[in-house]
């Protein structure tokens, strides 16, 4: 299928579902999966549901939380995590073999209280000072977004200066929210998703870190074939396509 720029975001997904949905009875589908790539997520399944009459629920927590629940026995259709979970989740027995698609990555970006003038992250060094420059920036302590920011300092040579300036959090929007941390760091993804924060915008490219998703159908899955029906058109290129332009780049970068 080829992408016309001309088309709104949801009608190249429409076309997209038109395509490719199976013929299946309306179901519910149950998505656990990272916030990494919810922006993108959310849109599509929206539009999936509309094309196709199966509804979507999505339930959102990090890598780890969500890789938790899996192997806690929680009921699920489809689970987005990174690839390397799906592969030991398809290995495990969890996630149906061959049932599975790399969807892609998300950088890191930075979010402020709503409001509040955005910094300078254009380049390297403004980045750099606006980070030297912070009162308390906050990042997630257990998310795949937290992991890279501690590479980027790595890579800015910065990390012992940082040290007072930065608070690990399992809700690091409700610090940025609250003002007690200025800045915030997510996934491009959840960063455009949030609507009590300023998003920023994206880490310079020279520094940028990523996070890297991969959706999988449950092996026991209660909508096997819908499930099947959404990961078959989350994975048709004009539907990858859109889906970058929230966030989600195509999995052919890495």
């Amino acid at each position: 299928m080829n992408f016309n720029p001309g088309l709104s975001f949801a009608g190249v997904l429409l076309i997209g579902a038109a395509v490719i949905a199976m013929p299946v009875n309306a179901a519910e589908i149950k998505i656990i999966s990272t916030p990494a790539a919810s922006t993108a997520l959310r849109m599509a399944a929206q539009d999936f549901e509309r094309a196709t009459g199966h509804k979507v629920v999505i339930e959102f927590s990090n890598i780890a939380t969500t890789r938790k629940s899996v192997d806690a026995g929680e009921d699920f259709d489809m689970v987005v995590v990174s690839p390397k979970a799906i592969d030991d989740l398809t290995q495990q027995g969890k996630v149906a073999a061959g049932a599975s698609h790399n969807m892609g990555r998300t950088g890191l970006a930075l979010v402020g209280h709503k409001g509040s003038p955005r910094p300078d992250i254009g380049t390297v060094e403004s980045f750099k000072r606006t980070l030297l420059n912070a009162r308390l920036f906050a990042y997630s302590a257990t998310g795949e977004s937290g992991i890279g920011f501690l590479k980027v300092l790595d890579k800015l040579g910065i990390t012992e200066a940082m040290k007072p300036r930065i608070k690990s959090s399992s809700n690091m929007a409700s610090l940025v929210e609250s003002g007690e941390a200025e800045i915030g760091i997510t996934g491009v993804g959840a960063g455009l998703s949030y609507t009590q924060l300023e998003y920023i915008g994206p880490l310079p490219a020279a520094v940028q870190e990523y996070v890297y998703l991969a959706a999988g159908v449950g092996a026991n899955a209660k909508a096997p074939e819908a499930a099947r029906a959404l990961l078959k058109y989350l994975g048709d290129p004009a539907v990858i396509q859109a889906m970058s332009a929230k966030g989600l780049e195509p999995p052919a970068v890495k």
